[in-house]
Parts: structure tokens; C-alpha cells; sequence
């Protein structure tokens, strides 16, 4: 009889990811749910037709022999299609695996061997690249192709879905804790681990967002950002909550993300800085109409104040710096434009959102003082489940009963929590301990300068010496030594960089990230004769 109550209370009370899509489907069916721009001619489909084309997904994959607990690889571009794709996953059980295309082909492969997934549904333009990848993965049985053709697929998504009806799949009982979907972080270092996020956590996500950035009900959404990445994804479980309309761009071009800000009256969008600051520079951009816009975020890198009272002029609304990690579904922490703060300007992450506990611990799981240097730490329910078959890599972030960002911060006098450094990325050197990111963020406030990354290098005096490899807007004339003289103005004497590398592009990763690891061991015989 107790086992058969704890199911009955799971079912009248679980917490799936679908459940939100079936809700739309009935409080705001005619509305809006997804638009994309296809060879520039504008598609939309409504929340009832979507629920529907999901269930007939659902209902595809499962007359091919998926179930509950599969896990099926998703490689391709933003569209409507991958959104579909994602919600059948979540409603029939199975596991999403959305996949980086833009990975080396063998960490895709990777992927796809990890995690052991059954099929792999991916865009047609793609064929070649994931027939590559999934060649020697034995646990594939179904390849499906999204487009007009099925090429070298089992099938065509169409083909799939048009045979099946479209009644809810009901039959499924989801745990809170059943993993919905497995992201891949991207590793600079070791293979990339798979992060098991919860139906709890993204619903619970989903939620937070609203609530911390006061999305008002219908709110259009931009997005710019790939749909493989935690970001794109978890905004557009935000923008369904609140019964508004996600705008999907395949790709990000500043003429159509203006164009796109004003003719969609988008309320909401998050994009890099280096992107916001490309928006800038859209000939009359100024004279368009923003006043929809109520949430714009910014992420993955700070703004200097100088570009952030340039964007606020611009739009004419606030900027807040959202942060977090795939590992923590994202948002745990805001920072809010304009909040008070000891410092002023600096890489501050904020303050903890309604669904996050947030903390900066020492080495031993005590919780630092303010303005003490530790790890940030985060606990609550956007906490992944684990790192799939990675079980010692899960304890180990999992300390003192803390989720452990790697993160190093402080909490200043006003209870903002500003970021230091990765732990990792620290540049020890001549006994003092130098934030990259704060030498990074001097850098870019220089005019040329559109990215920087700043490495330690060994020296043998110093043990590590700053070495600042610098990007240039094309057509800029800059000198090291003007950029180290600027340096010395801003920066204390042991922050400053012994030496600055001009390159044509500074290497990153598909989510933005710059590949440091690469940089140090490419100059790391830069100072061997000094």
C-alpha cells in the first residue's frame, strides 16, 4: 500500500518539463510559442500546433523502439524543429542529448559513445559530419534527418511525426529527479563531461528567471545563442512559461538581431557583450524603436562601464549580468544594473536569485568573511544530478554539501558577490596572486581592443609572468608598448603584462570561451632566454 501511495503522489504532484508545454497549449494555444527565419521568410507556429507536432514526435520515436530512459543525440541549428524534437524527449521520458556540432568530429563522436545514445536526429546539411561521428558508436539504431530528405538517414522528422497521431502521451510517469536532458560542457583540458540536469531543475529554472527579472506575462524572447548551449535552452523554458513568443535566429548578425528587436517588440534577450557592442554599430540603430524591451542580459564576460552607459542610452532599459554554469541550471545569481556596491566597477556576479543559495567557502567548507577570497558555492534545486558514468568528478564538486563552481569571489561590504578568477586561471607571480580576468577587463576598455586573454607563462624570476594576447578591430594601430603604458595607469605594478601578443583571432571554444590552456603552452618558452 506505501508503494502504491508514493506513486499516486508522484504522478498528482511531479515536477516534467513537458507538463509546461501542455499547459501553453491550452491557456494560450493561438498565441505564438516559436518563430525562425528561414532564407529570411519569417515561420511561426502557435502552442497548440506545436504541442501537437511534439506529440506526434513523441509518439514517431516511440514506434521506432524508444523509451523512457533512451537517450537520443540532437546535432543541429537553431530551429522550431529543434525545439520540438527537445519537448517530445521530455514528455515521452526519453533523454535529450543536444550536441555541439561545432566540436571537434571526435569529441562528437565522443558524445554520442558516452552517453550510449539509441538515435541521433540532426539537421540534413549536417549529414556528412554526424554520419562521420556516429559511424563506429554500435549503440545507434535509428538516424533520423531533419529536412526534405532522409540522405543517408533511416528516416526523415516529417516522415516520423505526419503518421502519428497527435493525442498527449499520459502513460509516462516522471520523477522529479529523472534526468531530462545531458548537456556536454566544454572542456579546454580532458574530454567534455555529461551533465545530467533534472526535470525538477529545469522547470524550476524556468521559474526563476521570470521571477528574478520580472518577465511579464507574453514577453518575447530573442535568441541568438545556439540551442545546444544551457543558455538558449533554459530561455526558452522561460519565455514558455510565461506564454510568450521565442524568436530563434540561426546565427548571429547584428543588422537582423536590431531588426528583429523592433519588429518582434522582443521584451527580452541575452547575448554576449561583444555582440551587444556589435549592435552599436549597426548604421541607425539609434533611430529604431526599443521600448518593448524590458530584460536585457548580458553573460559569459563583463562590461565596462563605458560600453554598458552606451548600451543604456542606445535601449534605453537596464543591463543585468546573469552568471552561472551548466552544472548549476542557470541562473543562480544576477547582477542587477545600478546596485550598490563596495568597489564600484568589477567582475561582480550579484546576488543569489529566489531559487539559489550562494556562498564563497575556504578550502575547508567554512564560509568565508567578507571580503576573504574563496570558492563560489552554490546549493538549491537547479543542482545537476551528476556527471554521467563520472561519479569521483561528481563528489568532488559536491563538498561540504555544496555545489562547487570553481569559481573564485568574494562577497564585498554590500552582499555583492564579485568574481576573482577560475581557480585555475590565477597568475602567480613574484609571490603575488593576479586575476586574469582582471587584467582582461583593463584591456578591453582600451578602443581597438575587441577581445584579450591574459596567461601566466613561466619565467625564471618571477615563476609566472603576465602575458596579454590582444585582439584588434581590423584597421587599428596599436603598440605594446601603449598598451602596457595604459596598463601601468590602471593596473598595480605586479598586474601588469611583460609583454603583449597581437594576433588576427584569439581562439575559442563554440560557447565563447577562450582556449587558455592552448595560449600557455603556446608561449610558454616565450620568456626561456631571459
Amino acid at each position: 500500500m506505501q508503494q502504491h501511495d508514493d506513486l499516486n503522489l508522484n504522478i498528482i504532484s511531479r515536477v516534467a518539463m513537458g507538463d509546461v508545454l501542455r499547459r501553453r497549449s491550452r491557456d494560450a494555444g493561438e498565441s505564438e510559442a516559436l518563430v525562425e527565419f528561414v532564407d529570411g521568410i519569417r515561420q511561426a507556429i502557435s502552442y497548440r500546433d506545436l504541442n501537437n507536432r511534439v506529440n506526434q514526435i513523441g509518439h514517431g520515436l516511440r514506434a521506432h523502439g524508444l523509451r523512457q530512459g533512451d537517450r537520443i543525440a540532437l546535432i543541429s541549428g537553431n530551429s522550431i524543429e529543434f525545439a520540438a524534437v527537445l519537448f517530445a524527449c521530455y514528455k515521452t521520458g526519453i533523454v535529450a542529448v543536444p550536441v555541439n556540432f561545432l566540436q571537434q568530429p571526435d569529441d562528437i563522436r565522443y558524445n554520442l559513445e558516452h552517453a550510449e545514445v539509441k538515435a541521433i536526429i540532426y539537421q540534413n546539411i549536417l549529414e556528412e559530419l554526424c554520419s562521420q561521428c556516429a559511424m563506429s558508436v554500435d549503440t545507434i539504431s535509428l538516424r533520423v534527418s531533419i529536412g526534405d530528405t532522409n540522405g543517408a538517414a533511416d528516416t526523415t522528422l516529417d516522415a516520423l511525426a505526419s503518421s502519428q497521431a497527435d493525442d498527449e502521451i499520459m502513460d509516462v510517469i516522471i520523477n522529479d529527479r529523472d534526468v531530462a536532458q545531458i548537456l556536454y560542457t566544454s572542456g579546454t583540458t580532458s574530454r567534455p563531461k555529461g551533465v545530467e540536469t533534472s526535470h525538477l531543475a529545469l522547470v524550476m529554472a524556468s521559474m526563476n528567471t521570470p521571477i528574478n527579472l520580472d518577465m511579464r506575462k507574453g514577453c518575447a524572447s530573442l535568441s541568438v545563442l545556439p540551442l545546444f548551449h544551457v543558455t538558449a535552452i533554459c530561455g526558452l523554458h522561460s519565455c514558455m512559461q510565461v506564454s510568450g513568443k521565442y524568436v530563434i535566429h540561426a546565427g548571429f548578425d547584428p543588422s537582423a538581431v536590431i531588426d528583429t528587436l523592433e519588429q518582434e517588440s522582443i521584451g527580452m534577450t541575452v547575448m554576449l557583450p561583444m555582440m551587444w557592442n556589435a549592435c552599436l554599430a549597426v548604421p541607425g540603430m539609434m533611430e529604431r524603436d526599443y521600448s518593448s524591451i524590458t530584460v536585457a542580459l548580458y553573460g559569459m564576460a563583463p562590461m565596462s562601464g563605458t560600453l554598458l552607459a552606451r548600451l543604456r542610452k542606445a535601449f534605453g532599459c537596464n543591463f543585468h549580468l546573469g552568471s552561472g554554469q551548466t552544472e548549476f541550471t542557470p541562473i543562480p545569481c544576477i547582477f542587477y544594473d545600478h546596485s550598490p556596491t563596495e568597489f564600484g566597477e568589477g567582475n561582480y556576479w550579484g546576488v543569489a536569485t529566489s531559487i539559489a543559495e550562494q556562498a564563497v567557502l575556504d578550502d575547508d567548507g567554512n564560509e568565508c568573511a567578507v571580503g576573504e577570497i574563496g570558492e563560489i558555492c552554490w546549493r538549491g534545486p537547479l543542482s545537476m544530478n551528476g556527471y554521467l558514468k563520472n561519479p569521483q568528478a561528481t563528489a568532488e564538486v559536491r563538498l561540504h554539501g555544496w555545489h562547487h563552481s570553481g569559481d573564485l569571489g568574494f562577497i564585498d561590504a554590500e552582499g555583492q558577490l564579485m568574481f576573482v578568477d577560475r581557480k585555475k586561471d590565477i597568475i602567480k607571480t613574484g609571490g603575488e596572486n593576479v586575476s586574469s580576468c582582471k587584467v582582461e577587463g583593463v584591456l578591453t576598455a582600451i578602443k581597438g581592443i575587441v577581445l584579450s586573454a591574459v596567461v601566466g607563462v613561466p619565467h625564471p624570476h618571477w615563476s609566472e609572468a603576465i602575458c596579454a594576447v590582444v585582439q584588434l578591430i581590423p584597421g587599428t594601430a596599436l603598440t605594446e608598448d601603449e598598451v602596457i603604458s595604459y596598463c601601468k595607469q590602471h593596473l598595480g605594478g605586479f598586474e601588469v603584462p611583460k609583454r603583449v601578443i597581437f594576433v588576427d583571432v584569439i581562439d575559442v571554444t563554440s560557447t565563447g570561451k577562450v582556449k587558455k590552456p592552448e595560449l600557455r603552452q603556446q608561449y610558454s618558452q616565450l620568456f626561456a632566454d631571459n
